[in-house]
């Protein structure tokens, strides 16, 4: 019972190793095939500006990359520089608007935000195909 307790543990931990590496994998796998829709079908998006009433220091804009997939962009004033992008899901028109410190989006069940000015990991996020 005693040489068995060392043996069950790293049975464990490979278990653990090997559920870790296939989580990564299931992500990177679903990361690529979003960067690709990104990538094939934003070029040919018609963009929708996303009104700016107080003339916050950004612009954003979104489209749709298909029926229900929205591709939402906040650029620097400018709107030259990319600094944070996010996809999510929507049936309807989504509400996008800004408020004092953040822009916030619609997402089915929830909403969600991009904090003003966006983190340091949003904007590396953002350089990612």
């Amino acid at each position: 019972m005693i040489r068995r307790a060392p043996r069950l543990w790293q049975v464990l931990a490979r278990c653990a190793i090997w559920l870790a590496a296939l989580v990564a994998f299931v992500y990177l796998c679903n990361y690529v095939v979003d960067a690709r829709t990104r990538m094939t079908r934003a070029p040919s998006c018609h963009w929708n500006a996303v009104p700016n009433p107080d003339n916050a220091p950004y612009s954003a804009s979104f489209c749709y990359l298909n029926k229900e997939t929205v591709l939402l962009r906040l650029y620097d004033p400018l709107g030259k520089h990319l600094l944070a992008e996010r996809t999510y899901f929507n049936l309807d028109r989504p509400f996008v608007a800004f408020t004092q410190d953040e822009l916030i989006f619609d997402t089915y069940p929830d909403d969600a935000s991009i904090a003003l000015p966006p983190s340091l990991f949003e904007r590396l996020r953002a350089k990612l195909p």
